[in-house]
C-alpha cells in the first residue's frame, strides 16, 4: 500500500504545481500520519467503550468496540520482560504504546499504582506488595523511536525481590513505514519493494494516510481530490500494463 499512497501524494502535488515530496520528506510524514490514525483508533475504542457500558451502542455493524478491537487485536503482543539490575527496572519493549497487564510467573496478575500511593503501601505491613500481590509503578525513560515526541516508560516491581518471570501484554506502535528507493544516476527515484515497510493499516485508512501526509506537508487536500488522484493512478498502471 505505501507505494499507492506515495503515488497518490505525489500526483496530486505535481497537478497544481505545489512542489515536491522527497522520499526521506515522504517517510517522515507518513510515519507521523500512520502514529496519529493508530493513536485516534485508541481514543475511539475508548469513547467507544463508554458509549457501551451506557448503552448507547448496538450490535452487528452497528457494533464499533468490536470492529476497533479486532483492528487493535493485531498489535496486542504477550513477552517477556527483560532486567536491567543497575536501576533495578524491567525495561519496556521499544515499540510499546499501553500497557494492557503485566503478569508474574504465567499466573499472578501485578497491580499498577500511582507514584503517590506506593510511598505508603511499602510503609505498612498491611499493605505492602508480596510475592503473591506484587505491583508496579512507571518511570520516565528514554525517547521513544516509534514516537520521538514521547518518552518511554521503564517498569519498578515490587516487591523488588521480583527480577524475572514478568510478562507484558502491550499494544504495540506499528512498524515505522518506509518507501524504499533506488536512484539512478539523473536523480531519479524508483521504488524497491525489498527495501520498503508497508503500513500496517487496514486498506479502509488510504485515504486518511494521503491526506494527512499532505496535512504534514503543508498541502490544503479534501477527500474527493484524493480519491480523484488514485483513481488516476489505476487508470494509468492499466494503460501502461496493456
Amino acid at each position: 500500500m505505501i507505494d499507492d499512497v506515495r503515488r497518490t501524494v505525489l500526483n496530486i502535488v505535481n497537478k497544481d504545481n505545489r512542489g515536491y515530496i522527497t522520499p526521506d520528506e515522504f517517510n517522515t510524514f507518513a510515519r507521523m500520519a500512520q502514529n496519529e490514525i493508530f493513536e485516534q483508533y485508541m481514543y475511539s475504542y475508548t469513547n467507544e467503550i463508554v458509549k457501551q457500558n451506557n448503552r448507547a451502542n448496538g450490535e452487528g455493524y452497528s457494533n464499533i468496540p468490536q470492529k476497533v478491537s479486532e483492528m487493535l487485536d493485531r498489535f496486542s503482543v504477550y513477552t517477556l520482560l527483560t532486567y536491567d539490575t543497575i536501576p533495578g527496572k524491567f525495561n519496556t519493549p521499544t515499540d510499546y504504546y499501553y500497557i494492557e497487564k503485566l503478569v508474574y510467573n504465567n499466573s499472578i496478575e501485578v497491580e499498577r499504582v500511582e507514584h503517590s500511593k506506593i510511598f505508603n503501601l511499602l510503609s505498612s505491613n498491611l499493605t505492602a506488595p508480596t510475592v503473591n500481590y506484587p505491583v508496579y509503578i512507571l518511570s520516565t525513560g528514554t525517547s521513544s523511536v516509534f514516537n520521538p515526541q514521547l518518552l518511554s516508560e521503564d517498569i519498578k516491581v515490587y516487591p523488588s525481590s521480583i527480577n524475572s518471570g514478568v510478562f507484558i501484554r502491550y499494544i504495540r506502535y506499528p512498524q515505522i513505514p518506509i518507501w524504499g528507493f533506488i536512484s539512478t544516476q539523473t536523480g531519479e527515484a524508483f521504488y524497491n519493494a525489498s527495501a520498503s515497510v508497508d503500513f500496517e493499516l487496514p486498506e479502509s485508512d488510504f485515504v486518511n494516510l494521503v491526506v494527512k501526509i499532505l496535512q504534514y506537508a503543508g498541502i490544503s487536500i479534501r477527500e474527493k481530490e484524493v480519491s480523484a488522484a488514485a483513481k488516476s493512478e489505476e487508470i494509468q498502471d492499466a494503460q501502461q500494463k496493456q
